[in-house]
């Protein structure tokens, strides 16, 4: 009988192995394609050219008042450059504390039906 939990513990953890591996590759990849994609001269232009246009909007008295964004590099690449580290650890600790919610719930469930 001892088996039974030991092997249920296990596929629990192959299962939590696998969700965290898939959140960290999806943000590493997510990471990749950004800064391959917008850390570009091209981006970079095209950033500053939507800069320009907000600010020519709040000259001309567009009905949307928006700020001219300070940084000068598009805020995706910011982020994944800069702030990278942070985003992963909260993806982790969100992603964790999801997988603990839904495993509750699972094993209540499995284990009422064996108790009826």
């Amino acid at each position: 009988m001892t088996s039974r939990p030991r092997i249920r513990c296990a596929v629990w953890m192959i299962a939590y192995v696998a969700v965290i591996g898939a959140v960290v590759g999806s943000l590493l990849s997510a990471r990749r394609r950004t800064l391959g994609e917008m850390n570009t001269p091209q981006a970079r232009a095209d950033w500053e050219t939507w800069r320009q246009s907000v600010r020519d909007d709040a000259r001309a008295g567009a009905p949307v008042q928006r700020r001219v964004p300070k940084s000068g590099e598009p805020p995706m690449v910011v982020l994944m450059r800069d702030h990278f580290a942070v985003c992963l650890a909260a993806a982790v600790v969100l992603s964790s504390a999801l997988f603990t919610v839904i495993g509750f719930t699972l094993e209540g469930v499995l284990r009422g039906r064996r108790q009826t």
